[in-house]
């Protein structure tokens, strides 16, 4: 233990008598030396005050403490009771009826280190959280890229006939997002060059397929026959053509 007039700040009284008892009935027990009842707090006290025991003159000079003489509520007892465990814990202990504040007061490096070690938990438990959710919106992205690929793939297999229903079908997930893969479409067909002016008038993809739907009613049997051969699934349509 440094001395005094060592150390850079001086002791309080109470830190430096706890510090002592603590040091003083851990070097009597480990030299198997009898020990009284409450070791702790009597040799706390008897550094702090001189006197072993505590009454109401010693309680009101333990610092924190704030004992309030005619107190019925909390006996001396207790209070020595508390104080040893306080002690032999080294700080990492405070029961009532000792206030909080002398936890900090004897021990605040374990206020500290306790401190420290909450932010820490805190710090983890958020970093944690962050990444849970990093990944939950990662996973749902991939699961809508997916699904946009989904869309992407049926759309390949629509003929101007079969789009609409394609549409219905993941209007409601994908919205105006719809839009890109369904230009890229459209020019594979003659039939729908007509669109042109709703892609260059920017018209959205539900006023686009209405428009259709006059457009295809237009467009000769012939020309459809000749669009159904354009999707990858020609052996449907060469059984459909023959029938």
């Amino acid at each position: 233990m440094i001395p005094n007039s060592h150390s850079l700040v001086t002791l309080q009284p109470a830190r430096q008598a706890a510090l002592q008892a603590i040091i003083d009935v851990e070097t009597r027990r480990s030299e198997g030396r009898r020990l009284p009842e409450l070791p702790y707090v009597r040799t706390f006290l008897r550094i702090l005050t001189g006197s072993s025991r505590i009454n109401t003159d010693v309680a009101r000079r333990i610092p924190g403490l704030n004992w309030v003489p005619g107190n019925r509520l909390v006996s001396l007892k207790q209070v020595e009771e508390a104080l040893e465990i306080l002690l032999a814990s080294h700080g990492e202990k405070c029961p009532l009826p000792l206030p909080v504040d002398m936890q900090g007061a004897f021990f605040p490096e374990v206020v500290h280190n306790r401190t420290g070690r909450k932010h820490h938990r805190m710090e983890v438990g958020s970093a944690r959280s962050m990444r849970r959710e990093t990944r939950l919106i990662e996973q749902a992205c991939l699961q809508r890229q997916n699904l946009m690929a989904r869309a992407v793939t049926e759309l390949n297999f629509c003929s101007p006939e079969t789009v609409h229903a394609w549409y219905m079908r993941w209007s409601d997930e994908f919205g105006e997002d719809l839009s890109a893969p369904f230009w890229r479409w459209q020019n594979r067909f003659r039939s729908l060059d007509g669109l042109a002016w709703n892609r260059l008038s920017d018209d959205p993809l539900w006023q686009v397929m209405h428009d259709m739907r006059f457009i295809i009613r237009e467009t000769p049997e012939k020309t459809h026959r000749a669009e159904r051969w354009q999707v990858p699934n020609k052996l449907r349509h060469q059984v459909e053509i023959s029938a």
